[in-house]
């Protein structure tokens, strides 16, 4: 399970706990363009927002192979369907879809979390909250437990990391590290001679020598 869905169906519980869950899906008769699509999407969730401000939801980012973009939309209450309609027709969309569902079915929306990401959505959210009635879970707020994620944070914090820059020397080191802990039987965060990651030089880190005796 990735981080993305960890925090989506977490998400979904405290969603739960506000009330019924509603299902809402938003498409449109023929493919258009996702720029455009996302566009008119964020004009119907105003609209939305607006007419039923206590609504809280989640939206999933859906890309059908032959209709294009699809938006899921799951809500705290049910909203007026026909005059949903309305606001839906004033920005531009298409059909709509509503169903009652149990906390269970949230699972379904997640499956689109774990596929590999399409090149048209690079730097899209492919889900968010919405809503000032609750506080959804965020994907930074999920820390995984894994001997490669403890390692990376412990040199993140160590060598003062931040952002993407660098991405491939940090990634290539972050694999050696993780390596040489196995190899050697290292604490997650000490280096060789027990030392803190930030008392070693890189190098100490990274080379490749014989297991400790």
């Amino acid at each position: 399970m990735t981080k993305s869905e960890a925090a989506f169906l977490l998400s979904c519980d405290r969603l739960a706990k506000q009330g019924r869950l509603y299902l809402w899906t938003f498409t449109f008769a023929e493919v258009l363009d996702l720029v455009a699509t996302r566009k008119k999407w964020n004009h119907l969730l105003t609209l939305i927002r607006r007419r039923w401000p206590e609504a809280c939801g989640l939206r999933v980012f859906e890309l059908h192979k032959e209709h294009g973009l699809h938006v899921h939309l799951i809500t705290n209450k049910r909203i007026d369907v026909d005059q949903c309609r309305q606001l839906s027709k004033r920005s531009g969309w298409g059909r709509i879809h509503v169903m009652r569902i149990p906390k269970e079915r949230t699972a379904y929306l997640a499956k689109y979390l774990s596929k590999e990401r399409p090149k048209a959505f690079k730097r899209w959210r492919l889900w968010a909250g919405f809503g000032k009635c609750w506080d959804w879970t965020r994907v930074s707020q999920i820390q995984v437990e894994s001997l490669f994620a403890s390692v990376s944070r412990a040199l993140r914090d160590a060598f003062g990391w931040k952002g993407n820059r660098d991405y491939h020397e940090r990634r290539r080191m972050i694999e050696a590290v993780v390596e040489n802990t196995i190899l050697h039987g290292w604490t997650p965060g000490l280096g060789s001679g027990g030392k803190p990651y930030g008392e070693c030089r890189p190098d100490e880190l990274i080379a490749r020598v014989r297991p400790e005796s």
